[in-house]
């Protein structure tokens, strides 16, 4: 809410207090007139903001951690980590960060190609079926 909408909200507050214990039911009236406004604009916009992160993974990770595990979700075989980079649009730098951190939670298992000496990443299989079955 903006300094006006604060400004709005709190004299309407001001007139309906001052409305239930001056039993003076035009002053309550217009104490809500004055307040409702406000309030309803903020319950809207945080509305917007809960519809927006629906799907389950919005609700478990960031953004950038959920373009990391959709991008290894939707792929068929374990992905490298340029291939990651590439498929989300973010750095390197970022991706292996982010790598580690859901490697560390369990998230993200790595398949290690040792003729090749390149590391290989997939989502664990055990929650694949979780995430596909809320991205179809």
């Amino acid at each position: 809410m903006g300094f006006l909408n604060y400004v709005f909200y709190f004299f309407g507050v001001m007139l309906i207090v001052g409305g239930v214990f001056g039993n003076n039911l035009p002053m309550f009236l217009l104490g809500v007139m004055i307040s409702l406004p406000p309030l309803l604009e903020r319950g809207l916009r945080r509305r917007e903001r809960r519809d927006s992160s629906d799907d389950i993974l919005s609700l478990i990770f960031d953004e950038k951690e959920k373009r990391v595990v959709e991008a290894l979700i939707k792929s068929s075989k374990p992905l490298r980590l340029s291939e990651i980079a590439a498929i989300t649009g973010l750095s390197k730098v970022t991706v292996y960060r982010l790598l580690k951190k859901l490697t560390a939670r369990g998230t993200i298992l790595i398949f290690e190609d040792n003729a090749a000496k390149v590391k290989r990443y997939y989502v664990n299989p055990k929650l694949k079926e979780l995430f596909n079955l809320k991205i179809e």
